[in-house]
């Protein structure tokens, strides 16, 4: 089903890594060393941690945290206004034109409120706006997307604002850590998450000689019924005594690899199938895949996948997780910004994705065709 409506173009994006990048060898340099779990927690990490290299195949990460005093460089406001202000630049738009901002993340930046938009909105000084925020992890982005498009396709609205960031490295650092509590599947986290934001600017007017996007169609759907959830940080709701939740380790965020490997491959070639269904793709003008998977082996069956469903021989893939390192749900705005820094597409040529969350077992994915 294609969006109806007035056309939607995505016309800015930008995006935004705190500090200088940090080689996969320097995280705990970063991050700190875990010395006070359990002696066999300690020499699990020790094994795991060349495994894990080798399974990543990333070699930068960047976090918002000053390597030296080990204090915070940027929040998800900061973040996200300087990835903003790039995609505003590129697109030609004053932040005051900005009708609409819509944010997606795991984190908001207060844990009751205001909601992250009004507190970009107030950085950028936009002195009137509609605002939406849309709390979810890894297909949040698409989310806004699929909001935003349709609210501009109707007519409601004739530019809006996208944002991503994610601060993980609070949730990674040693000492944020109850480390005797500390489990293997919350651990092993520390090796592939990192910080970062993305934004992209949408309207319904072209943007004269520079990039215009069409976004052709959105994809969502949720599948988790009776699973998971496999990614989770259990603070919140009834688990909220500060005291409790460090002494049980609710603050940790977790995901359950096993599982994860175990439901993902499957999920995802499903929600591949439903998504060319429901998209109708044309396979002729469709030219590059976008994956945003942050493993090497869950990343190749993800591409056995696509090609095996989408049977698009020339299909071209693209990731950018090797020199950026994964950010949850700004990394596809991440890519997608690097995607264009180095690829020349001719009129006509399009791009898809399709991202999971294992949070509770959903995907997102947009088509784009460029102008």
């Amino acid at each position: 089903m294609r969006i109806k409506g007035n056309e939607v173009y995505i016309t800015g994006i930008g995006s935004f890594s705190p500090g200088d990048k940090i080689l996969f060898d320097a995280i705990e340099d970063v991050l700190g060393k875990i010395t006070a779990a359990p002696p066999k927690m300690v020499k699990w990490i020790e094994k795991m941690k060349p495994l894990m290299k080798r399974m990543l195949g990333m070699e930068y990460f960047y976090y918002a945290i000053d390597p030296v005093t080990g204090e915070p460089t940027e929040d998800n406001i900061s973040m996200s206004v300087k990835s903003a202000q790039k995609a505003l630049a590129m697109a030609g738009v004053e932040a005051s034109e900005i009708e609409l901002i819509l944010y997606g993340g795991a984190n908001m930046e207060y844990v009751i409120c205001p909601p992250t938009t009004v507190l970009i909105q107030d950085k950028l000084n936009i002195p009137y706006c509609a605002e939406i925020s849309i709390h979810s992890n890894c297909t949040s982005v698409c989310k806004a997307l699929q909001v935003g498009a349709d609210l501009i396709a109707n007519g409601r609205y004739k530019n809006a604002l996208i944002m991503s960031s994610q601060l993980s490295s609070p949730f990674l650092l040693a000492t944020h850590f109850n480390q005797k509590v500390l489990k293997k599947e919350q651990a092993i986290l520390r090796w592939f998450l990192c910080d970062g934001a993305g934004a992209l600017v949408l309207t319904s007017q072209k943007n004269s000689g520079k990039m215009n996007l069409r976004v052709v169609d959105t994809y969502l759907e949720s599948v988790g019924v009776g699973l998971g959830p496999d990614m989770y940080a259990s603070f919140g709701g009834h688990r909220f005594n500060p005291l409790e939740a460090f002494e049980h380790g609710w603050l940790h965020l977790t995901q359950n690899i096993q599982k994860v490997s175990t439901l993902a491959p499957s999920l995802y070639r499903q929600g591949l199938k439903n998504m060319m269904k429901k998209i109708d793709i044309d396979k002729s003008k469709l030219k590059y895949f976008l994956v945003n998977i942050p493993t090497r082996h869950l990343l190749d069956l993800c591409i056995k996948s696509i090609k095996k469903e989408g049977n698009i021989p020339h299909l071209q893939f693209y990731s950018k997780l090797r020199e950026r390192g994964y950010q949850g749900a700004p990394a596809i705005l991440i890519a997608l910004d690097e995607f264009f820094k180095e690829h020349t597409l001719k009129q006509g040529d399009q791009l898809t994705t399709l991202i999971i969350e294992s949070s509770k077992w959903m995907h997102g994915g947009f088509l784009l065709e460029y102008l």
